[in-house]
């Protein structure tokens, strides 16, 4: 009977390996929340989406590797502009965002991934003038790439060993004056 016993717990211990998740590998994620732009006297809140792609090598309990990310937001502010006359605004809006960086995570608990982030972000504003009380077009249009750092935090709950759930918060500085904060919850793959 002990023999049987052990013949079973042999074969048993692979199969809860193979059912926990490892954090290793690549993986893919869509990406959605809030996101804030503030700088240039304009602020504003929008509904930010995207998709993140990733590779994460293991080392011990901690797991590196670099990702790779595109967004976009429905972000748009306006406000006053006096120097184009009475009716007149000056209005900002978020467009596409590129970011490439490193994520460094630790295995806090058999399903769970905690993990801080750095790496280099490029996005793109659009600027516009306008006259309020005539609803024509904008006088003026045109757009600026920012480049700058972002830095984030958030933890990754395998559901499976190939599907997780995330959430994360991040920080983006663009220059001296122009700044983004985003929370995000996403699902994703690891294949």
């Amino acid at each position: 009977m002990s023999l049987a016993a052990l013949a079973f717990a042999g074969t048993a211990a692979p199969a809860f390996a193979q059912d926990s998740p490892r954090f290793t590998g690549p993986r893919v994620s869509a990406d959605a929340g809030w996101g804030r732009v503030a700088g240039n006297g304009l602020a504003g809140d929008g509904f930010d989406y995207g998709a993140t792609l990733g590779y994460d090598v293991a080392a011990g309990n901690l797991r590196i590797g670099p990702e790779v990310g595109i967004a976009d937001s429905t972000q748009d502010a306006c406000k006053r502009y006096p120097a184009g006359g009475a009716s007149a605004r000056e209005c900002g809006r978020s467009d596409r965002d590129l970011y490439a960086g490193v994520r460094l995570g630790y295995t806090a608990a058999p399903k769970l991934l905690v993990y801080g982030k750095v790496g280099y972000t490029n996005a793109r504003f659009s600027d516009r003038y306008e006259d309020v009380s005539t609803g024509s077009k904008p006088a003026a249009r045109f757009a600026d790439d920012h480049s700058g750092y972002r830095l984030g935090a958030g933890a990754e709950w395998a559901v499976t060993r190939q599907v997780f759930v995330n959430g994360e918060y991040r920080f983006s500085q663009y220059g001296d004056h122009l700044h983004q904060n985003q929370i995000l919850g996403g699902v994703g793959l690891r294949f």
